[in-house]
């Protein structure tokens, strides 16, 4: 799981890095005589999908946001199974959600995005695969909890 994550945060880098791009560029435009229509729409995809490969990564590291103060009074054993149980909820919630992104995909095939002009099926190809990644790392996040293996040991850094 080291090189998924690895590879996922260095793809949320450079899609986080070309949204800083599109809206540079989107600012630059408004001083000069050229227009670009398409960075706004860009810039929207580009966030959808830096968010599709950073929430994942989130989820492995357990930097949502949560209220612990329950939490941190439960025994370990204990605890252990509470997070089983949430992540076993987020499983249950992207299998639904990969069911209903998949139509989702079939129904962008017929729209285009308006300045860019390819598939909204791309743009909607987000759902599905949110809900894919958060499958995979629900079900590490849960075999992680029983096994003793700790996000803090593989290493901080992604």
């Amino acid at each position: 799981m080291k090189k998924v994550d690895k590879t996922l945060g260095i793809v949320t880098m450079l899609l986080f890095t070309a949204l800083l791009l599109v809206v540079i560029i989107q600012i630059l435009s408004r001083y000069f005589p050229y227009d670009f229509m398409w960075t706004e729409e860009l810039s929207r995809y580009l966030f959808v999908y830096s968010i599709v490969t950073a929430a994942p990564l989130a989820l492995r590291k357990q930097e949502f946001i949560r209220v612990d103060l329950l939490i941190e009074r439960l025994s370990d054993r204990v605890r252990k199974i509470y997070e089983s149980v949430i992540s076993t909820m987020i499983l249950l919630f992207s299998i639904v959600l990969f069911i209903y992104g998949i139509q989702l995909v079939s129904l962008g095939s017929d729209f285009y995005a308006p300045t860019l002009g390819f598939s909204m099926s791309y743009t909607y190809a987000a759902v599905p695969l949110l809900a894919i990644l958060l499958m995979i790392y629900s079900v590490v996040y849960i075999i992680d909890q029983f096994t003793g293996k700790n996000q803090d040991e593989e290493g901080e850094q992604i």
